[in-house]
C-alpha cells in the first residue's frame, strides 16, 4: 500500500467518488462501499468517506429503500416479492427492506390485485377467456413479477379468463 492510499487525500477522493456516484442517482450504503472497494481504497479510507457522505445527509439506508420501494410500485410492473427482492438486491438488509415496502405501500396506496390486472392487460391476458397454455402463461408472468398465490389465484378464478365461461 502505497501512502497515498491512506489519509485526508484518499478520504477526499473517496468521498467526491461517493458524491459523483450519489449525484447520478441514489444508492445505499452497501453499494457505496462496493463501489469505493472495486476502486482500490482501504476499509479504513471507505469508513471516513462513507461516514462525511452520511453526515452530510446524502446517504440514508432507510430513506433510500421506501423512495426506490415506491418507485417500483408506482411503475405498476412488480408485485411485492418482487419488490423486496430488488431492494435486498441493493444490499439492504431484510428488515429496513420490508419497513420500506410496507410504508410505501400505504404511502402509494398500492393494490396488488388492480397491479397485477393491469399487468395482465399489457399482455393482452385480460378481458377475454384464456386457454390452459395462457392461463399458465399468466401465472407465470405474476409470479415472476411478485406476486402472491393469493393474487394470482384470485385474479385467474375470474370469470372472464374462465376458458368455459361464465355460462356453465
Amino acid at each position: 500500500m502505497h501512502p497515498e492510499d491512506e489519509g485526508p487525500d484518499a478520504v477526499r477522493r473517496a468521498t467526491d467518488a461517493c458524491v459523483k456516484l450519489l449525484s447520478v442517482r441514489a444508492r445505499s450504503r452497501h453499494e457505496l462501499e462496493a463501489a469505493l472497494e472495486r476502486k482500490g481504497f482501504s476499509e479504513k479510507v471507505r469508513e471516513e468517506a462513507l461516514a462525511r457522505v452520511q453526515g452530510w445527509g446524502y446517504l440514508d439506508d432507510a430513506r433510500f429503500a421506501q423512495e426506490r420501494a415506491a418507485a417500483l410500485l408506482r411503475k405498476g410492473r412488480l408485485g411485492p416479492r418482487a419488490v423486496l427482492q430488488r431492494l435486498e438486491s441493493h444490499g439492504l438488509p431484510e428488515e429496513t427492506a420490508r419497513r420500506a415496502l410496507a410504508q410505501a405501500s400505504g404511502a402509494e396506496e398500492f393494490d396488488a390485485l388492480a397491479t397485477a390486472r393491469a399487468v395482465l392487460e399489457g399482455r393482452g391476458l385480460l378481458g377475454r377467456p384464456l386457454d390452459a397454455k395462457e392461463r399458465a402463461r399468466a401465472g407465470r408472468l405474476l409470479d415472476s413479477r411478485g406476486f402472491s398465490e393469493d393474487v394470482i389465484h384470485r385474479l385467474l378464478g375470474e370469470p372472464s379468463l374462465d376458458p368455459s365461461g361464465p355460462d356453465e
